[in-house]
């Protein structure tokens, strides 16, 4: 719908002599032919790519937005969080503001004033609860908005991306209570980026792409769809940066051509076991003698969760002088990484020059291929002790 007749009748003017056969009539859907449920107590994660869709969902469902077509039924009280600031007066101090919240989502005035310091007490504003919101950062605005969510005692709590504005202690703090709620039987529909939150706290998941589901169900076959989607636009991204010349300027004193990733027998692989070898090889040209060149491959997760950094600037390895062209190597005896994606980035410098003289970003990926036997990032080798009946166990490697 346009907001004005005229924008209404130029845009009909603009679509006139431009339709053809086949030609929409310039409606962008957000969301289309998307159809889910999710029962009592249930967890469900909906993840995909910026511009999926997500934020739209969640505010259809939160009735902020009413769909053009279709309907939503949702049963009990609701709760939503879905931006920083949503539904806060900037005027209104924070104390008037949970009462005005506390309000909306139809508790009275007795039952906020009973939860009222534990909302104060969990969002840590205490000496600014008299203070106007428009004067508060955004991390204080998500701890207020989350606060009131969690504690007005929804039977159906939605929760976008907004928890990454906080810092890690009430991140932390924030995951404590969604697990609270789920023990307590509280329905949960959870937006985020963080595969591993997803994965920890959800009992299933909908991968949504340019508004429509391309799959639903079981967490972790759901989170190893997107990762698969990820990095094949990733891969895209990187091609056309090599095919335009971006990467690297033009006469550039040092050109990496290439990264190869090679397993135990020095064939080219993008998926490795777990504890096997892999190494990284790099070929570049250099168009001048670098003296003191530094190297520096960095390996991260899918995820930008950075696992492992080898460079020679601080490892102690002295790398010969680099000219004209050439072939380096770096060879991790065992990869500990357990199953996941991965990327590899590229760099070559010179001592004393902080800028790299050449990168390749995300110039490589591989996957760990095996059953995922623990949590976490890396595999560690422990074991189970403990007194009583029973013979000791031991697990790991």
């Amino acid at each position: 719908l346009h907001h004005r007749l005229g924008d209404a009748l130029t845009g009909w003017w603009r679509r006139r002599g431009t339709r053809s056969p086949g030609h929409t009539d310039g409606t962008f859907w957000a969301l289309k032919d998307v159809s889910f449920s999710v029962g009592r107590g249930e967890t469900l994660g909906i993840i995909g790519r910026n511009g999926a869709g997500k934020s739209t969902m969640l505010k259809l469902l939160s009735g902020i937005s009413k769909p053009t077509r279709g309907g939503i039924s949702v049963h009990g009280k609701l709760a939503a969080l879905i931006e920083v600031g949503a539904g806060f007066h900037p005027d209104l101090t924070g104390r008037e503001n949970v009462y005005l919240n506390g309000t909306i989502l139809g508790l009275k005035r007795r039952e906020i004033r009973a939860i009222f310091n534990q909302i104060v007490e969990f969002a840590e504003i205490g000496p600014f609860i008299d203070t106007p919101v428009k004067r508060y950062s955004s991390g204080m605005y998500v701890r207020l908005g989350f606060a009131i969510a969690v504690h007005i005692d929804p039977d159906v709590l939605l929760i976008d991306e907004v928890l990454s504005v906080g810092d890690m202690a009430f991140q932390q703090k924030c995951m404590q209570r969604i697990h609270e709620l789920k023990q307590a039987g509280k329905t949960l529909i959870f937006i985020s980026h963080n595969m591993s939150a997803v994965q920890r706290i959800c009992d299933r998941a909908l991968l949504l792409d340019q508004g429509q589901v391309v799959t639903m169900g079981e967490v972790d076959a759901v989170v190893h769809r997107y990762r698969e989607q990820i990095v094949t636009k990733e891969r895209e991204r990187v091609a056309k940066q090599l095919a335009t010349h971006e990467r690297s300027p033009k006469g550039a004193q040092v050109h990496i051509e290439s990264v190869r990733l090679l397993d135990g027998a020095g064939h080219a692989t993008e998926r490795i076991g777990l504890g096997e070898p892999l190494t990284v090889e790099v070929a570049y040209a250099c168009r001048r003698r670098v003296e003191t060149p530094t190297v520096r491959v960095g390996i991260e997760r899918i995820d930008g969760l950075v696992c492992h950094v080898a460079w020679t600037r601080f490892d102690g390895t002295r790398v010969p002088p680099l000219e004209g062209p050439g072939v380096l190597r770096v060879r991790y005896s065992g990869l500990g990484l357990l199953p996941n994606t991965y990327r590899v980035t590229v760099e070559i410098g010179e001592q004393g020059n902080p800028v790299p003289l050449d990168a390749r970003k995300h110039a490589a990926f591989f996957a760990i291929a095996a059953e995922p036997r623990e949590g976490g990032a890396v595999h560690l080798d422990y074991a189970w002790t403990w007194t009583g009946d029973g013979a000791p166990a031991r697990r790991g490697g």
